[in-house]
């Protein structure tokens, strides 16, 4: 009977854990909001253009980002990152199962859903 009891406890913390991977996503929508149109660069890579909705991974959000336009100069920075509240649900389980799976994914962190991006940029002259 104790095994049993113990199994059922092991299985119940299973399947309670990684809550905010299971509740949140491992993606998130961001929009580049920006006064120019161009591409949004993440490491190197591009991942969208601006002035529309990207779908990010959240492992991802700590990354260097970069808005490259056509004659003007590049702007990089870093998303504002935050703590995913619904992570903390995790600590009802132990953080020892689900939590390990939500750092692994990135699920506790969130950004905003939109990012403003201001580049300084002269107009070409014709």
């Amino acid at each position: 009977m104790r095994k049993l009891t113990l199994g059922v406890f092991v299985v119940a913390i299973m399947l309670t854990s990684s809550c905010a991977t299971i509740l949140t996503g491992r993606k998130q929508k961001i929009t580049f909001k920006s006064n120019v149109d161009g591409k949004v660069i993440q490491n190197l890579s591009e991942i969208g253009k601006t002035n529309e909705v990207i779908k990010v991974y959240r492992r991802d959000l700590t990354k260097l980002y970069t808005i490259k336009s056509d004659g003007c100069p590049d702007k990089q920075f870093e998303l504002p990152v935050r703590s995913n509240h619904v992570f903390l649900l995790n600590l009802l389980t132990g953080l020892w199962i689900g939590g390990y799976f939500d750092l692994m994914y990135g699920s506790n962190m969130i950004t905003d859903k939109v990012i403003d991006v201001n580049v300084d940029c002269k107009e070409k002259s014709k």
